[in-house]
């Protein structure tokens, strides 16, 4: 087995917690982001492997990314980046560029990220990105003059769009770049996790009562992306939505050509 170079954003908890520890028991180099350094720390302290390096980063500052992306370019080789990091907020928050923080986060980060690693990336024999999305992709049409949903906010609706910024994203990604980097998404299931833990209110109690009902544990969860980033079978494959290790259809608004171009040119403006 080939020892592959691995960055997995949101790698501190849930679904990316349970993918960091797994690549590490393949004896994987990974690259652990997350922006609260206490738990960065602790999980280093706990797991005490060599091939676990911890970065902090607040994904949804634009700075932060590129300074992250700084120091990222200088490590030694990186053949997979994990776009996994992501939250849903209830009242609508604000990066200090004025950016609507599930926008700025869900989707601008994966964005940023993934362009500002192409050339690193591209050393690499077999370069992958996997971006987690969400099935709640279908829920909402997007609105191209309202991409960070600022008039008539709503948090699910802002949750579900940047669901679907991010399979346009991936959609797009080998076509607008021309590179060898396959792109490929997925849905992970319904996880019991900590995820939508930062809002307070009574929707909070009502999820966390389903979720020990219905979802599936982040372990469970994190197979998809770890069999995106590391199978075969998957060498050559690129642009592709998965749900259960099989390829899924999308929905119909995600292969719209002419919106993926309109999404692709307003995310360059945000990011430049």
């Amino acid at each position: 087995m080939i020892k592959k170079s691995i960055v997995v954003t949101g790698g501190t908890d849930g679904i990316g917690l349970a993918l960091v520890k797994k690549l590490l028991n393949k004896d994987h180099y990974v690259y652990m982001i997350g922006k609260n350094d206490d738990k960065g720390n602790s999980i280093l302290n706990s797991i005490k492997n060599s091939n676990l390096e911890f970065f902090s980063c607040d994904l949804s500052e634009k700075n932060e990314i590129k300074k992250l992306i700084k120091k990222l370019t200088k490590l030694p080789a990186i053949d997979i980046l994990v776009n996994n990091a992501g939250s849903i907020f209830d009242n609508q928050n604000f990066t200090s560029d004025g950016i609507e923080k599930t926008f700025a986060l869900n989707h601008l980060s994966y964005f940023h990220l993934s362009i500002g690693l192409i050339e690193k990336l591209e050393k690499s024999i077999d370069p992958r990105i996997i971006n987690v999305s969400s099935n709640a992709h279908k829920r909402y049409k997007l609105d191209i003059n309202d991409l960070e949903c600022r008039f008539n906010y709503n948090g699910w609706k802002a949750y579900c769009r940047s669901k679907l910024l991010n399979i346009l994203f991936t959609y797009s990604f080998k076509k607008k770049v021309k590179t060898k980097i396959n792109s490929n998404c997925l849905h992970p299931g319904f996880v019991n996790s900590n995820f939508g833990n930062n809002n307070k209110n009574f929707y909070r109690g009502i999820v966390n009562i389903l979720k020990n009902l219905f979802a599936i544990s982040s372990e469970t969860a994190s197979r998809s992306p770890y069999h995106l980033a590391l199978s075969d079978e998957l060498k050559n494959v690129d642009g592709k939505y998965f749900y259960k290790l099989q390829k899924k259809k999308s929905c119909d608004e995600s292969y719209n050509n002419n919106l993926a171009e309109e999404v692709w040119n307003k995310s360059i403006e945000y990011i430049s």
